[in-house]
């Protein structure tokens, strides 16, 4: 990958308290770990700002900018709270010997080549992402959760599970509890709704799908948490990945006890349909996935409809369509239903897909 235009960051001094809690968070160590993660290797802290101490903390921590006159800076107040989505915007922005300011509420950062660095100039553009306010400001928490968010999120994550994912992360972020705390919490109740499914009954089905959504989430707060407190981990990944594999196995032995209790098994050949149809579209959407950076060169309709409607079909947006039929008193036609289905995604998204290959030359 090319390096980023912007390799080195300034903290400047500032009114206040430069480790004061955002988010349960010191402010210098937030700000640090924000523009390590929008791609900048070496922070000059300027005194008296402290040298922070945190394991997290990989770029580079100097006392003094570096001696490249033509290298361009992002200067940063040690007031200021940014995210990485805001310095990876001023990535995309940069241009070799080119100073600009991004403003926002009062508060402002600026990108100067390295002889410019104590002035003020620079050409005023207006920032479409992240967050840039003083750490002061009483919508900070809000700001910050909307920045948060997640291209792969499916239609129900958007419509449902972020809406009230984000008061209740405002929540645990005045506890101790750690993302990894919530995200099994989170399994916990799914496992639950899906072992709920077999239950007959109009009761057991709402009370299941209570669960289910509330296992969603908080699937979705966990992240959030994780993300505003820069503690995402290797095992915060796998426990997301386990959890919902767990969840999607209760919720399908949930549905097969209450169609077995209905005396509506399918016949074998309608199973094995539906196995691979399931394992085809698993194939092409891993395929799209794996494409994605190659086939975004190009743009086009294909890549606005893989990313933007068919991707999203295979997160959680699955659990509407049994639910929706054991809600109508159908599951008899569920799996028929999910065969064809299955192989008419796999065949419309692979048929897309390759189109996009073909535009992007790949």
């Amino acid at each position: 990958m090319d390096a980023p235009p912007i390799r080195e960051a300034v903290i400047v001094p500032e009114p206040g308290d430069p480790l004061r809690p955002v988010a349960r968070e010191p402010l210098l160590v937030r700000t640090i770990l924000a523009l390590q993660r929008g791609g900048i290797e070496r922070c000059a802290v300027v005194e008296p700002l402290p040298l922070p101490a945190d394991p997290r903390i990989h770029c580079h921590l100097a006392r003094v900018p570096g001696a490249a006159a033509d290298a361009l800076r992002l200067i940063v107040g040690s007031a200021t709270v940014i995210d990485p989505a805001l310095v990876r915007d001023l990535q995309a922005r940069a241009r070799p010997g080119r100073a600009f300011v991004v403003e926002n509420d009062g508060v402002r950062v600026r990108v100067v080549p390295g002889s410019a660095v104590a002035s003020n100039g620079g050409v005023r553009v207006h920032s479409s992402a992240g967050t840039l306010l003083e750490a002061g400001n009483p919508g900070l928490e809000t700001a910050l959760l909307r920045a948060l968010e997640n291209p792969r999120d499916g239609y129900l994550d958007r419509l449902v599970h972020r809406r009230l994912s984000r008061p209740l992360t405002r929540l645990l972020l005045r506890t101790p509890a750690s993302p990894n705390v919530v995200t099994v919490a989170g399994i916990v109740l799914g496992i639950a709704g899906g072992l709920l499914l077999a239950r007959p009954g109009l009761l057991g089905l709402v009370a299941a799908i209570g669960l289910l959504v509330a296992s969603g989430v908080v699937d979705c707060s966990d992240g959030e948490l994780a993300r505003l407190r820069f503690a995402e981990s290797r095992l915060g990944h796998w426990l997301d990945i386990v959890g919902d594999t767990f969840v999607h196995v209760a919720i399908l032995a949930g549905i097969a006890l209450r169609i077995g209790r209905a005396g509506a098994v399918p016949a074998w050949p309608v199973l094995v349909l539906l196995l691979l149809g399931v394992a085809a579209a698993f194939a092409v959407i891993t395929w799209s996935d794996a494409t994605e950076e190659r086939r975004r060169r190009v743009t086009g309709w294909e890549n606005r409809v893989l990313d933007g409607v068919l991707s999203p079909l295979t997160t959680r947006d699955w659990h509407v369509f049994p639910l929706g039929f054991a809600l109508a008193g159908r599951l008899d036609v569920l799996v028929p239903a999910a065969a064809v289905g299955a192989h008419g995604f796999w065949m419309v998204t692979l048929v897309i897909l390759l189109r996009a290959l073909r535009r992007s030359g790949v």
